[in-house]
């Protein structure tokens, strides 16, 4: 859905050694508490500012890890893609529903670790439909997509994963034949069917397409769905390509 470019008008750089003129400064975070991201609403610099703007940057950069140098130069990267007309927001994974395609297991356990991108977001409610309508619709007793786990509210460093930092990935739990989900490949009551449903319909988004797959089951691997890596037998783990920015 095309979206309005939102200009941002800076004098100097704002966040960690910049000029940080409070003008400036309230306009950037003004900018990123619309986009959802964790800063308060003064005209000062703070860590938590600082911390928002290394993920904003480590998003629009594709990576699964914060980074950055946490300033925003005028005219420089950062500040052009705040104001892109596909700029990623932060936000919570929504609960699901059948009618969507997809559960937010999160959501259930309320492990506070569903927070992402909004790219990434979009792209499981997207795949979510075209898994309802590829194969849900004709297999109507088989398991919903179930999200689990893409970053904490702030982002950054999460114990349960090496990555998951940035709100680029996203974990898919495996479904079962009963209809529900949470087992592993070498279950016998894993429905392999379902799951190669599910990633080929990840796999057919172009909005934000998919940089990589992790499961380990080895007939979609061989499919190209996916890739082995350890620890990946009880879930699927994907990670989004950041697009370039678009401006209107």
């Amino acid at each position: 859905m095309p979206v309005t470019a939102n200009s941002l008008p800076l004098t100097d750089s704002v966040g960690q050694g910049g000029k940080n003129l409070p003008a400036d400064v309230k306009s950037a975070k003004d900018r990123l508490r619309q986009l959802g991201y964790a800063v308060s609403g003064n005209d000062r610099i703070d860590a938590t500012t600082i911390s928002a703007i290394k993920l904003f940057q480590s998003i629009i950069k594709g990576s699964v890890r914060v980074g950055g140098d946490g300033r925003i130069d005028v005219n420089g990267p950062t500040h052009k893609f705040l104001q892109a007309a596909n700029v990623p927001k932060w936000m919570e994974m929504p609960k699901g529903s059948a009618g969507e395609g997809f559960i937010n297991h999160d959501n259930i356990q309320n492990d506070k670790h569903d927070f992402g991108a909004s790219w990434t977001i979009e792209t499981i409610q997207a795949a979510a439909q075209q898994y309802l309508a590829d194969y849900r619709s004709s297999h109507p007793h088989s398991a919903l997509i179930q999200t689990n786990n893409l970053s904490l509210r702030a982002g950054g460093d999460t114990p349960m994963h090496t990555t998951h930092e940035t709100g680029l990935s996203c974990d898919i739990r495996v479904p079962r034949r009963d209809g529900k989900a949470g087992t592993t490949v070498s279950s016998p009551d894993y429905d392999r069917d379902a799951m190669r449903a599910m990633l080929e319909a990840l796999r057919k988004q172009t909005d934000h397409s998919i940089r990589v797959v992790f499961f380990n089951d080895f007939s979609l691997i061989a499919l190209g769905l996916c890739k082995p890596l350890a620890g990946h037998d009880n879930h699927a783990h994907i990670d989004i390509v950041a697009p370039k920015p678009i401006f209107t």
